[in-house]
């Protein structure tokens, strides 16, 4: 209590004393939220598309830097039922192909353009998680008649028929005109969004369009029994068989990409505390110096009450409580400062819309703050060791003639 009411007596010293670890605790605890929501955004991001699906593509990284070590150029048709035979940890194998070289889609006189078009089958639109607002996706009957239908983004059904119901209607694209099943839900991940996607059956579009047994990418998911990293391995030896073992594929999964951001999101997290813990030592060596200044003022009343009885153990523990009270009420408020700052920040990405529509989550870790306060008073004890041992080895009887 003694010890308290000291602090007490003098606020404005104790509250510049505390600003340093305010300011380590505010920003090692608002960095680790941040962190965190990013963290949870990109997990988010990716469970959308499904943890456990596998992309297979084809890597040009050599070949655009002039090392061409494979005749084989891109992922083909002749690959699926390849990877069907050689890889029985795989399920679902779903090859996707892309049309680059169309500039813009009409519907009477209307048009929309920045597009992408993809030939798919219907096995695509489960393992990405998507959904039609309206209508329907592809059937076998599209897929086995090359059928000339078409399910549209809602960019595109926006701008070609401005809130009319687009399910039926038709839309012309150079070489091809195509009848609207159906409308893609909207799903924006990392940037990226469906909304300005056209997707035609993959047989309609080699068969009738491209002429060209070209793919962009094949997803595939693992069989019952075997987990992601089976799967991976058995496409990837797959592959290397195929390619006279040339490193000219690359075999990705959401699962793994989510535990490698996971994992540069958390180092990266950590080093940015460290470097703010750095005012936690800063504030460390304030609370040090405070307290020294502490001991000289109150030289003869620690005399006092050394020559009353007061035990050195005693005085001692009184200037560790304070150090340590100043340090712990300055941890407290920085995560009261920190914790706002989430807020506002939760609130004007929700605004924004950014980086999702939700805004980005800052999760107000219990363990991090925890941690921080006791950090706080750690420190306090610490930087507060040396000014109690002063105190507390003072001689009563000099301190008693101290002016």
């Amino acid at each position: 209590m003694v010890a308290l009411e000291m602090l007490r007596a003098h606020k404005l010293r104790s509250f510049l004393t505390m600003l340093g670890v305010i300011i380590g605790v505010m920003a090692v605890t608002f960095i680790v939220m941040i962190s965190n929501g990013f963290k949870d955004y990109m997990a988010g991001q990716f469970n959308r598309l499904g943890a456990s699906t596998i992309y297979i593509s084809y890597d040009q990284t050599l070949r655009l830097r002039g090392k061409v070590i494979s005749q084989i150029d891109s992922l083909r048709m002749e690959d699926v039922p390849f990877l069907r035979e050689h890889c029985p940890s795989l399920d679902t194998i779903s090859p996707v192909a892309q049309k680059m070289d169309v500039q813009k889609v009409t519907a009477g006189d209307r048009e929309a353009t920045n597009l992408r078009i993809y030939g798919q089958d219907d096995q695509w639109f489960r393992l990405n998680g998507e959904e039609t607002s309206a209508g329907r996706q592809f059937n076998d009957a599209d897929e086995a008649n090359a059928a000339n239908v078409c399910v549209i983004g809602e960019e595109i059904r926006g701008r070609l028929f401005q809130g009319r119901d687009a399910v039926g209607q038709y839309v012309n694209l150079p070489g091809i005109t195509l009848q609207v099943v159906g409308v893609l839900k909207r799903q924006d991940v990392f940037g990226q969004t469906n909304a300005r996607d056209i997707r035609v059956p993959l047989t309609t579009l080699q068969w009738k369009w491209t002429g060209d047994r070209k793919l962009a990418i094949i997803g595939a998911q693992p069989r019952a029994g075997y987990t992601v990293e089976q799967a991976m391995d058995d496409a990837w030896l797959a592959l290397m068989l195929r390619s006279d073992n040339k490193p000219i594929y690359r075999v990705d999964s959401s699962e793994t990409i989510i535990q490698t951001v996971t994992a540069v999101f958390g180092v990266a997290g950590i080093v940015l505390s460290m470097i703010a813990a750095l005012s936690l030592l800063v504030g460390g060596i304030g609370i040090m110096n405070i307290m020294l200044v502490s001991v000289t003022e109150r030289t003869r009343e620690i005399g006092l009450r050394k020559a009353v009885g007061a035990r050195s153990s005693t005085i001692m523990l009184q200037f560790l409580v304070e150090s340590a009270t100043l340090s712990l009420c300055g941890g407290i408020i920085g995560m009261g400062i920190a914790w706002c700052f989430g807020l506002l920040i939760k609130v004007i990405s929700t605004a924004a819309h950014w980086p999702q529509e939700g805004g980005l989550p800052t999760p107000f870790s219990i363990s991090a703050a925890l941690f921080s306060a006791g950090f706080s008073a750690l420190i306090g004890v610490i930087f507060g060791l040396y000014p109690a041992r002063s105190a507390a080895k003072l001689d009563p009887i000099v301190a008693l003639r101290k002016e």
